[in-house]
């Protein structure tokens, strides 16, 4: 790969001592052209070739050209973030940290960000009013690394402030960088609290994959919570591709859940007809996305390779999943009921249509007796509905319009 100029390529060459000098270069001569360009390219590096980029750069300062650091920082990268806080750190004094309070002070977001990095290892009081004051900055990066820098003084101020917003009434995206505080705090004690909010928000999506950035699901299980595990995975499934991003299968470790997930069927934790939509749901997902483009074309090939494993694992498994599928339509979860109408659509499972049938001739749900009828549409079922009994149960005059639509096609 061109990095863009002959450093650069040194830089992540293969020959240590090539390397070695190239980073050398770069701080010695204060290159600030080539960190911009660098910067640039790192969504297109590996994670081990940047953290090669990172050992040779920290290693390339010392006490000649340690000031020339000062003139990176107004560049953020947090791939790149690590070169330049270990070189404060290592060059630590109390002159130093003086200088950097006064860039915590008075630099650019981008300069603060870096500041905060430092005061999470450098714990100086005199920093705090600075890390409050941008916990909840416009600047993601500033935000998290002073979010961390808080948690390691174990200051509860801001933490408490951030709780009390979320269990408020206030907007859902007010609530936004609270609960990004929240995860980049790091206390997992905060684990429930983001649970309810994941109850009770519109945004599941950014709230599932929050939790999972806090607690992994291996550790919700080891604490007795499969029940929350299960619907966080659910809600992730549901967000996959647009919404949550594919590069996630790795960090949430998905395979592992969904193997998790096979072994519990005969367990008796979770209800059997439960685990087994969930299954189904990602057997189908991981089915439609490993054989269109259209969603891997800029996945790396590890996680095109995870998605791939995930799909054959699923498709191989030696169990019928839909054997006593029907339990999951007698759930008193209406969404659980809509999702298993979602499975049997996507399956084409037309024997499940007296089922649907009945859920919707019983419900009072008129967004379950829309998606029932839309089904039972497909499936030429629509025959088994009383048709008039369940008009006359629709307020909503949208849905009854839909229905209506159903019928007399």
């Amino acid at each position: 790969m061109d990095l863009g100029n002959k450093n650069l390529n040194d830089l992540i060459s293969k020959d240590n001592n090539i390397s070695k000098a190239a980073a050398q270069r770069i701080i010695n001569g204060a290159e600030v052209d080539s960190f911009v360009k660098l910067c640039e390219k790192s969504e297109f590096l590996f994670d081990f070739i940047k953290e090669k980029i990172n050992e040779k750069l920290f290693n390339a300062v010392n006490s000649d050209n340690f000031e020339n650091i000062f003139k990176f920082i107004k560049i953020y990268n947090q791939d790149f973030e690590d070169f330049i806080i270990k070189a404060w750190v290592r060059f630590a004094d109390e002159d130093l940290t003086d200088k950097i309070l006064e860039i915590f002070e008075t630099g650019t977001d981008e300069e603060k960000a870096y500041a905060a990095g430092y005061f999470y290892h450098i714990n100086d009081p005199l920093a705090l009013e600075n890390l409050r004051k941008c916990a909840f900055s416009d600047f993601e990066p500033l935000a998290q690394n002073s979010a961390r820098a808080l948690a390691k003084f174990n200051d509860r101020e801001v933490y408490n402030k951030a709780v009390e917003i979320i269990q408020s009434g206030c907007d859902d995206f007010e609530k936004y960088r609270y609960v990004n505080f929240l995860i980049s705090y790091g206390d997992k004690n905060a684990f429930n609290i983001l649970y309810d909010y994941l109850e009770n928000t519109y945004m599941k999506g950014f709230a599932a994959s929050s939790i999972l950035y806090l607690k992994s699901f291996d550790e919700i299980i080891k604490d007795g919570a499969q029940d929350k595990a299960a619907k966080i995975f659910d809600i992730i499934l549901s967000a996959y591709p647009e919404e949550i991003s594919l590069d996630t299968v790795f960090d949430f470790e998905i395979f592992e859940f969904v193997k998790f997930l096979s072994n519990e069927i005969t367990v008796g934790i979770l209800p059997e007809s439960y685990i087994k939509r969930l299954l189904l749901k990602t057997k189908y997902k991981f089915n439609l996305i490993s054989r269109e483009d259209i969603y891997t074309f800029d996945l790396n090939k590890d996680v095109k390779k995870e998605i791939n494993l995930i799909s054959e694992f699923l498709n191989t498994l030696q169990i019928d999943l839909f054997q006593g599928f029907e339990e999951e339509f007698k759930t008193e979860d209406k969404e659980r009921v809509l999702e298993a109408f979602d499975t049997v659509l996507n399956f084409g499972k037309k024997e499940f249509s007296l089922n649907i049938a009945n859920i919707v001739n019983a419900t009072e749900h008129e967004d379950v007796i829309a998606e029932g009828i839309k089904i039972l549409k497909v499936f030429d079922g629509l025959s088994q509905i009383k048709k008039d009994e369940i008009l006359n149960k629709i307020e909503n005059e949208n849905i009854k319009a839909i229905v209506l639509s159903a019928f007399n096609q």
